[in-house]
């Protein structure tokens, strides 16, 4: 596949089966991100963390929901990458190179055939939670800036109109 057919292939996927990916498959994932953009080159100021424990993925999941009760922020999905990041070299783009790893990540699925969906409450229940924080491992002075989750869908979810610009553009 090419990366413009991933692009316009890409969506959200709102719900999850039990499928975990492969380890080929997130390494690759894992790789993408890892190329994408990052101000500064400041590479050492963030962090990838792969969740695939069960586990931690229910703490996540239940610590993401507490703003709504009984809602699965996760989507039942088997894997989800958290972003850290600490200050960087200039204000807050931590959060722009944070969309540059985990689009490159979610291209990267599309194209293996995997699902994924980009997530914020997962990053809020992360940050409000400091023994998540510790049971992930994030360094001291290390927040989650973004997280995406990984899968493949529980069903058949309708097509992203693919060949439709989605967003108004003007030229100037």
């Amino acid at each position: 596949m090419n990366t413009l057919d991933a692009i316009k292939l890409r969506h959200s996927t709102r719900g999850f089966s039990d499928r975990q990916i492969s380890k080929e498959d997130l390494d690759a994932i894992l790789f993408a991100g890892g190329q994408a953009a990052v101000g500064g080159a400041d590479f050492k100021s963030m962090k990838i963390f792969a969740v695939q424990d069960p586990e931690v993925i229910k703490a996540i999941d239940e610590s993401s929901a507490k703003s709504r009760p009984g809602s699965h922020p996760l989507y039942g999905a088997p894997t989800l990458i958290v972003l850290a990041s600490k200050d960087s070299i200039l204000k807050n783009i931590e959060f722009t190179n944070a969309g540059c790893v985990l689009q490159n990540m979610m291209i990267a699925a599309t194209d293996l055939g995997i699902d994924s969906i980009y997530l914020w409450m997962s990053m809020y229940g992360i940050n409000n939670d400091p023994e998540l924080m510790e049971r992930l491992g994030f360094p001291e002075g290390f927040t989650c800036v973004g997280t995406v989750a990984l899968g493949y869908a529980a069903k058949e979810f309708p097509k992203p109109r693919a060949d439709e610009q989605r967003i108004e553009v003007i030229y100037i």
